[in-house]
């Protein structure tokens, strides 16, 4: 993953970035729960997938998020399913965001932009968080390098270095921000509290 990533960052000096399209996008990070869910939730690995179409400054993101526990019972090799270890809880989310970019310093093969996004999202809980269900809000920044690669790259890494071929829209980035939740079961107490994250990932799109 590491060296992909580093060639990804090499390749993005290929071509010019193409400002609008659609794209996936993939980050890994820290979720950091504080207030009720500190004791439960704690830092987390936290991943997130998106789906999004961007035209100009502004970008529509659908996504799923994930801040799961690294001590786990029943983990395949301690890492992969199972269930958090007792007195833990896994947060899942889904929702979509607005997201407002802005250039920062346009080069000859590809332009930094910062970018802000908000938006609403449906939250549940597992493990000590069993039966929980309900609704946030989040905001983060970031900053992303972004231009044009080639497609097959993705395939075979020095395919990225290839004259010919399609070429999609390439984007390293590092986000920053926080979520406040509220988590409701019927039999118990609704939870109140806010979960921020530090993530880095990549987004690979196609310009229309």
């Amino acid at each position: 993953m590491r060296s992909r990533t580093f060639v990804l960052a090499i390749a993005l000096a290929a071509t010019p970035a193409q400002a609008d399209g659609v794209y996936f996008a993939e980050s890994f990070g820290v979720g950091m729960a504080r207030g009720s869910l500190e004791p439960t939730v704690g830092n987390a690995i936290q991943s997130r997938l998106a789906l999004g179409a961007r035209v100009r400054w502004l970008a529509l993101e659908s996504w799923i998020m994930s801040n799961m526990q690294t001590d786990r019972e029943g983990a395949w090799r301690g890492l992969a399913g199972g269930a958090p270890a007792a007195g833990r809880a896994d947060l899942e989310a889904y929702g979509f965001s607005l997201k407002a970019i802005a250039p920062l310093h346009r080069g000859r093969s590809a332009i930094l932009e910062g970018y802000v996004r908000v938006g609403p999202s449906i939250v549940s809980g597992t493990g000590m968080l069993e039966g929980y269900r309900g609704v946030g809000f989040g905001a983060s920044a970031g900053i992303q390098l972004t231009g044009k690669v080639r497609a097959l790259g993705f395939l075979w890494a020095p395919l990225f270095f290839m004259t010919k071929g399609p070429k999609v829209t390439g984007s390293l980035f590092l986000d920053q921000g926080w979520d406040v939740i509220r988590l409701d079961r019927p039999d118990a107490r609704s939870i109140r509290a806010r979960v921020g994250h530090v993530s880095v990932g990549f987004a690979v799109g196609s310009a229309f």
